[in-house]
């Protein structure tokens, strides 16, 4: 305990201002006292930038600290600055993230686990090179849904589809493969066709 108390009089740091000159790796600032290289504590997450002001840690055996930044200088965006892998954690509350005009996410990757995400939007938009999601259940309820895409497959074990009045289906060509017994049940049926009709099977019935 005592090898420990002499060692802080030793070192006996004072706070100094400084005006930070450049920055690579270590932060170059001039204070009263001359130009000194100064590191950043880790604490200081703000990262200086050329002409800030700044408040320093200096000791009397070298160690400079940038403890935080004062003031900036320029109009360059406020950089949080950390290094290795951080954990932003809040105990007993919510966090709530509210920039004015804009929220930015970059990175490689991005994960999000939650038991319920509710998302709130006047517009939504996604571009993707790949998608894929693995759902147990979709409820989808829209105005109006326009879907175009150049092709589109849709494998299920069992296919309901309910339209309440009118449906309409234009294609160049259409095939229907059903392997056992296909119904087609209405009020009143109409086939069209400009040239040929076909019919062909072991037996056929009509009326």
């Amino acid at each position: 305990m005592d090898n420990l108390a002499r060692k802080h009089e030793q070192a006996n740091p004072h706070l100094e201002y400084g005006q930070v000159i450049s920055v690579d790796g270590t932060v170059m600032v001039a204070t009263s006292f001359g130009k000194i290289e100064a590191e950043r504590t880790v604490s200081c997450l703000v990262r200086p930038e050329e002409g800030d002001s700044v408040l320093l840690s200096v000791d009397a055996e070298g160690g400079v600290w940038v403890l935080s930044v004062l003031v900036r200088a320029g109009n360059s965006p406020t950089a949080l600055e950390l290094e290795g892998d951080s954990v932003l954690q809040v105990n007993g509350g919510s966090l709530t993230v509210a920039p004015e005009t804009e929220l930015n996410c970059i990175t490689g990757k991005a994960a999000l686990q939650s038991t319920e995400v509710e998302v709130a939007a006047g517009s939504v938009s996604l571009t993707s090179h790949i998608f894929t999601s693995y759902i147990e259940r979709v409820k989808n309820v829209a105005g109006t849904v326009d879907d175009i895409s150049h092709e589109f497959t849709r494998r299920v074990n069992n296919y309901f589809r309910f339209t309440k009045e009118h449906e309409d289906c234009q294609a160049e060509s259409r095939r229907q493969l059903v392997d056992e017994t296909m119904t087609i049940h209405s009020k009143n049926t109409v086939i069209v066709s400009e040239e040929h009709v076909k019919i062909d099977g072991e037996l056929i019935h009509m009326g």
